[in-house]
């Protein structure tokens, strides 16, 4: 039967390698080939990062009123020579105040700009590879400049009424909001020099936003 060779004890880097040169198979340690998809590969690697507006018991404070294209809940700037790749994206509201239709929406971008916010860290998916995010993640931003260029809308989400229950007999209507890229079945690239744009819009919304993206060299995905 036909045999592959391999190397035992890779514990080297993961790189991309130049075209045409050969590469070794990955194999565990009694030989077997290792399968990975796409997200499991690149989250081993580090390269899916978290950024978190809101934890644990602190909530922020979403945009009041209706979604201003200006005002963000949460603001992702893409730098020269990088890209990400969206994949989740959480809302979760604690209120959502007075009765008001409720907007949430994700769209990519270039040319905008945040106002004064809070700034985000992203980490890791795997801290031991001590990869870092070179993007700068904003959130709760006070009102800025719109997406003006490629504005592609990759999610939308509404709910025609929603308010903060008082009572047990008002009516309820969905408090988390997701979005996933595996379920649209599509990976947006974002980058470089683009903006990633997030909005969570009620009457007087508070709530968290969880948003993972993977993270990228340009060249990787030209």
């Amino acid at each position: 039967m036909p045999l592959v060779e391999g190397k035992a004890r890779q514990t080297t880097s993961v790189v991309r390698e130049s075209e045409g040169n050969i590469i070794l198979l990955k194999e565990l340690r009694d030989g077997t080939l290792t399968v990975a998809g796409c997200i499991a590969a690149l989250s081993l690697d580090g390269r899916v990062c978290t950024a978190n507006s809101g934890v644990a018991t602190t909530e922020v404070t979403f945009g009041a009123g209706g979604l201003a294209t200006n005002e963000f809940d949460l603001h992702v700037a893409v730098p020269a020579g990088v890209a990400i790749i969206p994949l989740e994206l959480n809302i979760t509201y604690e209120a959502y105040g007075s009765a008001l239709l409720t907007e949430n929406a994700m769209q990519s971008g270039s040319g905008s700009v945040t106002g004064a916010g809070t700034s985000i860290t992203p980490l890791s998916s795997n801290l031991l590879t001590g990869l870092k995010s070179a993007c700068v993640v904003t959130g709760s931003p006070v009102a800025g400049t719109a997406l003006t260029t490629d504005v592609k809308e990759i999610w939308r989400d509404i709910d025609q009424l929603a308010i903060t229950i008082a009572t047990v007999a008002q009516i309820r209507v969905p408090y988390a909001y997701r979005w996933s890229a595996k379920k649209a079945g599509v990976l947006d690239v974002v980058g470089p020099n683009q903006q990633l744009c997030v909005w969570a819009a009620a009457n007087a919304g508070t709530g968290f936003i969880s948003l993972k993206y993977a993270e990228l060299p340009a060249s990787a995905v030209r």
